[in-house]
C-alpha cells in the first residue's frame, strides 16, 4: 500500500486538557460494530455505565450527549473510556479523529482535519510550498474496487496541477485560484462530454507558465465587477446560513457577517473599502489562506473519483476559502486586528460546523452544480474583484 500525507502530518499531537475547544462537542459519536461489541462484554462497574450511555439512532450506535458534549468527557476535558479502558479501545472515530482517510485502490490519503483546533494550527503556521509525503508498506489492498486505475492517474495528475498553480509564487492568491478553477471546469468539461482521452491534453496545457499568463491575462476582464461580486458573496452567505449547523446559535457567526454588509444598499461601499485595507493589513500572512485551500483541494479533490465531479469538488475548495475570508475581515473589523488565534477560531468552526456534517457537503456539491450563481463565470467575478 502506498500512503500520502501532507509533510505537517507528523505534528500533530493531542493537547488533551490544553485544548481550547473539544472533539467530544455537539457531534453524535457513532460506535463500530466491532467496539460495540466489545462495550457489550466489558465485566465491571464501567462497563455498566458504558452501556447505559449507548443508544441507537437510525440504526447506528451512538453515545448519548450530556448536554452538548459526550457523556464520556469528564470535568477536565478527558474521555473517561480513554482512562479505564485505554486508546485501542476507543471506538473507531475517536481514535482516528482529528485524522481522515481515504483509499484509492492501492493508495490510502491521509490528513489531519481543519475542524480540530490544533490540526488548525499546524496547517495555518506553513509560510513555505505545500508538500507531500509518499511511503510504502505490505498492506495487501482491496482489488476488488469499480475504480479505473487510468481515470485515478488523471484525477491525480489534476490535482498535482491544481496544487502546483496554488502554489506559484509572486501570483495574487484569488488568480490562482481563478486559473485553478478554469482548468477544472475545462477538465469537467471533458469528462461530461465523453472525452477522457482529451484529459491529458489540457494538462498539458496547464503545466506551461507561458499558457498560465495568458490565462491570467484574460481573467483581468472580470475585473470592475465589484458589485456583483458584493451580491454574489451575499448570495453565498444566504445558501450556508440554510444548512444544517452543530449548533443553533450561529456559533459561525454567518448573520453577523449580514448584519455588518448586507443591512442596506449603503453597506456596500463599506464592504469594497474594508475588504481593501484587509487585503492591506494582512498581506504578509496571505499564505494562510492558501494553505486552507490547498487542505480543501487535497481533502476533496480525489473523491471525484466516485462520481466523477471534479467541478463541485474544486468549488467546495474555492467557496470554503471565501467564506472563511469573509468571516475573518468581519473578525478583523470588530477587533481592529485578527491574531493567530482568530484564524484558528475562524477556520477550525468552519470546518467543524459544515464541513463535518457529510450532509452538509453533499447539499453544497449540488448547490454548487445547479444554481447560477456558483457558475464558474459568477465565482471568477467574485475572485476577480477583491477577494
Amino acid at each position: 500500500m502506498r500512503i500520502r500525507v501532507p509533510s505537517y502530518f507528523k505534528d500533530f499531537k493531542c493537547i488533551s486538557s490544553e485544548c481550547e475547544d473539544t472533539c467530544c462537542a455537539g457531534w453524535g459519536i457513532v460506535i463500530d460494530e466491532e467496539t460495540n461489541n466489545y462495550y457489550q462484554q466489558v465485566d465491571s462497574e464501567f462497563g455498566e455505565k458504558l452501556r447505559s450511555k449507548i443508544v441507537q439512532e437510525d440504526g447506528e450506535n451512538v453515545f448519548v450527549l450530556n448536554g452538548d458534549n459526550c457523556s464520556f468527557l469528564n470535568e477536565n476535558n478527558l474521555c473517561e473510556i480513554y482512562k479505564e479502558l485505554g486508546e485501542k479501545n476507543l471506538c473507531y472515530v475517536c481514535r482516528q479523529y482529528p485524522r481522515y482517510m481515504e483509499e484509492f485502490l492501492e493508495l490510502r490519503e491521509i490528513g489531519i482535519s481543519l475542524s480540530c483546533p490544533e490540526a488548525a494550527r499546524i496547517i495555518l503556521r506553513n509560510c513555505k510550498v505545500s508538500e507531500f509525503e509518499l511511503s510504502e508498506n505490505n498492506e495487501v489492498w482491496d482489488k476488488d474496487s469499480d475504480i479505473d486505475e487510468n481515470v485515478l492517474e488523471d484525477f491525480l495528475l489534476c490535482r498535482n496541477i491544481a496544487i502546483n498553480i496554488i502554489e506559484m509564487p509572486n501570483i495574487d492568491l484569488e488568480v490562482k485560484a481563478a486559473v485553478v478553477l478554469k482548468f477544472v471546469k475545462e477538465i469537467q468539461d471533458k469528462i461530461d462530454l465523453g472525452d477522457m482521452d482529451e484529459i491529458k491534453y489540457v494538462r498539458e496545457e496547464y503545466s506551461k507558465n507561458n499558457f498560465i499568463k495568458e490565462i491570467i491575462n484574460d481573467l483581468y476582464r472580470y475585473k470592475g465587477n465589484e458589485e456583483t461580486k458584493y451580491n454574489n458573496v451575499y448570495e453565498y452567505f444566504k445558501t450556508y446560513i440554510d444548512l444544517k449547523h452543530i449548533k443553533p446559535n450561529d456559533q459561525l457567526g454567518l448573520n453577523n457577517v449580514l448584519r455588518h454588509f448586507w443591512q442596506s444598499e449603503e453597506n456596500r461601499e463599506f464592504y469594497i473599502d474594508k475588504h481593501k485595507k484587509f487585503n492591506y493589513y494582512y498581506k504578509d500572512n496571505m499564505y494562510k489562506f492558501k494553505n486552507i485551500l490547498v487542505y480543501f483541494i487535497f481533502r476533496y479533490f480525489m473523491k471525484a473519483i466516485f462520481d466523477y465531479d471534479v467541478s463541485a469538488k474544486i468549488k467546495i475548495a474555492i467557496i470554503s476559502l471565501i467564506m472563511i475570508k469573509e468571516l475573518a475581515v468581519v473578525r478583523w473589523i470588530e477587533n481592529g486586528k485578527l491574531t493567530e488565534e482568530d484564524m484558528v477560531d475562524i477556520s477550525h468552526m468552519y470546518s467543524k460546523d459544515v464541513e463535518h456534517l457529510e450532509e452538509n457537503i453533499e447539499a453544497l456539491q449540488e448547490i454548487f452544480e445547479t444554481e447560477e450563481v456558483y457558475e464558474v463565470d459568477k465565482i471568477l467575478i467574485t475572485l476577480m474583484n477583491g477577494f
